[in-house]
């Protein structure tokens, strides 16, 4: 019997010993597997938060942009706190990194000072170059996206919402405006009438093709227009406070010939 005996013992400590390592593998690939699905979900949060993160830059840069090209100082707030929410966003990806409880804490700061009615603000609207407009129309745009995005989410009220869409709308053109006329004053404090007619122009012509229903639409429609037959040398400071560039009183006036094809 012990002949026989031997043989079957060595086959079952076999069998037991490939069980163990088949066991030992699973474990092993179990734990492989979970290190990286750890490992990927780590990378694709760290990629998501510098997403948001960058994201979070544009807006903060927004917010105080925005701050001297509108007439309300309620779209910088709402830009402000689309910025809060996605730190807070941030928050929860990545609870222990203290920097962003830090840059959450800067931004509340900031909506503190956006709340105040009576902080200093200056509205510039005038941009030096096609390329600066473009980008600061692009940028009222987008602000208007984020309105109707809050006022999706129930965080903006309907009728608060189209009113400051309206103010967008307003600002949209005033950048045009204000830009074209600040080209012709300087064109024209260089002697350069024909290139400040064309600038006066185009201001009129921004102002005209916007559909704005705002009785101040029509008064610079008819400012812009006294400029170009030299009834006046700048926009009223209440349309256009960005002065600095106006023609002194006796800079040389547009031609007469151009005032007959006005």
């Amino acid at each position: 019997m012990s002949h026989l005996w031997r043989p079957y013992s060595y086959t079952m400590s076999s069998i037991t010993l490939l069980v163990i390592f088949i066991i030992i593998a699973m474990i092993s690939l179990i734990v492989v597997s979970a290190v990286n699905e750890r490992q990927t979900r780590s990378r694709l949060i760290g990629r998501k938060l510098v997403q948001m993160k960058r994201r979070v830059d544009d807006l903060e840069e927004m917010a105080v942009t925005l701050d001297g090209l509108v007439d309300s100082p309620e779209i910088a707030r709402h830009v402000n706190e689309e910025v809060i929410d996605l730190i807070s966003g941030m928050i929860r990806l990545d609870p222990e990194s203290q920097s962003l409880f830090v840059i959450k804490n800067t931004a509340e700061q900031l909506a503190e000072e956006f709340r105040n009615p009576n902080r200093p603000r200056e509205i510039y609207r005038l941009q030096e170059s096609d390329s600066a407009i473009a980008r600061t129309l692009f940028l009222l745009n987008e602000t208007g996206r984020i309105l109707r995005k809050r006022q999706a989410a129930g965080k903006l009220e309907m009728a608060e919402m189209e009113a400051l869409i309206n103010d967008l709308a307003w600002a949209h053109m005033m950048v045009g405006v204000v830009s074209n006329i600040g080209h012709g004053h300087k064109a024209l404090n260089r002697g350069d009438v024909l290139k400040a007619y064309a600038f006066y122009k185009k201001a009129q012509q921004v102002a005209m093709q916007t559909s704005i229903s705002d009785d101040r639409r029509h008064e610079i429609i008819k400012e812009i227009g006294e400029l170009m037959t030299n009834q006046r040398k700048a926009l009223s400071e209440e349309y256009m406070p960005e002065n600095h560039y106006n023609p002194k009183p006796d800079t040389e006036s547009l031609p007469s010939s151009m005032l007959n094809n006005t």
